[in-house]
């Protein structure tokens, strides 16, 4: 059995501290390569992403940068089938395999995947690791050496402790690239929205808001420096609790806390009035007088301003103007609560 040398883990755990710096919202970039190619050399590194439902090949990084010289006429999917090591992979071993782990030199040199995909190419050692993935959809580096030695089990060994960081590394530009696409749609989203997000840094300021949660945060609990959460929210932030309700007239705002973000909702707050107060209100917003709602409604006017004096109180409001702006923002509020058609 191989025994990895200690300088070989010290060279693989100084690999894995730094790759994820080294990536971005693709996994396997060339620069990223050509520090694989440092723990397990080869004349070329690939790194490919292949679709099988749709016989696509994605997203796909080589080390190094510059176009391969030979390149085999055939589509890849005119040979898979023949290919030993991806029909291993797509039977769900996912060890690092070598050709030679198959073929002999010799073997391989007379057959047809030889003549059509590996001359062309200047490949007669090759040497695979596979990300564990379902089997329509494939991620492979690909170690290719042309005339010379092969690839050790010592290669073997790095790639086989390397494949559960490689697996993290492509979780990660995954992670990052869904949450660019998130924050780009936050930012683009309308100021209106009833919900928000915001982003903390780790000393508690702001780093990231929507426009939708600087309005809300504004509106509940009044200006702030940039950045900076207002005293109210702070002080809730240092007490633990992981949500805060807060009511603004006929608007609350409900804030949860996961971690480093806060995720801000803000609903409308019924009118405690009876069906009959609503009635009256709503015509009072439409300007008829007292006279005019009660022969609408076929009561006495005295009742209307009975219903409305209940209605003040309520409210706490003094006047006819005061009560139908409450009104009218409730029903803006639920107006931009409901979904829009499809």
């Amino acid at each position: 059995m191989v025994a990895l040398a200690a300088s070989d883990a010290e060279r693989l755990l100084h690999f894995v501290a730094e790759a994820e710096e080294l990536g971005g919202e693709e996994p396997f970039t060339p620069s990223l390569l050509e520090q694989v190619d440092k723990l397990v050399p080869a004349d070329e590194v690939y790194y490919q992403e292949r679709d099988h439902v749709r016989q696509r090949v994605g997203y796909t990084a080589r080390c190094p940068r510059d176009d391969p010289v030979g390149v085999p006429l055939l589509s890849y999917w005119e040979i898979a089938a023949e290919h030993p090591v991806c029909s291993r992979y797509n039977r769900g071993d996912f060890r690092a395999l070598k050709l030679s782990d198959f073929l002999s030199l010799t073997q391989l040199r007379r057959s047809r995947i030889y003549a059509v995909w590996f001359r062309p190419a200047g490949i007669e050692r090759e040497l695979d690791v596979a990300i564990p993935s379902p089997p329509w959809h494939t991620k492979t580096l690909l170690f290719h050496r042309g005339q010379g030695r092969d690839f050790s089990e010592r290669d073997r060994l790095m790639l086989d402790l390397l494949q559960p960081h490689l697996g993290r590394l492509w979780r990660a530009a995954q992670t990052r690239r869904r949450l660019r696409a998130a924050i780009a749609a936050l930012e683009s989203a309308s100021e209106q929205d009833p919900r928000g997000l915001v982003v903390l840094a780790s000393d508690g300021r702001i780093d990231f808001a929507s426009p939708s949660a600087h309005r809300l945060i504004h509106e509940h609990f009044g200006p702030s420096p940039a950045h900076e959460l207002p005293p109210a929210l702070a002080h809730w932030l240092e007490s633990g609790s992981p949500t805060l309700t807060r009511q603004l007239a006929d608007r609350r705002i409900t804030i949860d806390r996961s971690g480093d973000n806060l995720v801000l909702e803000e609903t409308p707050v019924q009118l405690p009035l009876t069906p009959r107060e609503r009635q009256i209100l709503a015509w009072v917003a439409r300007g008829k007088t007292n006279p005019e709602i009660a022969q609408i409604l076929w009561i006495a006017p005295t009742t209307v301003r009975r219903h409305l004096e209940n209605i003040y109180a309520k409210l706490g409001v003094r006047t006819r103007t005061a009560a139908a702006s409450r009104l009218l923002g409730l029903l803006n509020d639920e107006g931009r609560q409901r979904p829009r058609p499809p």
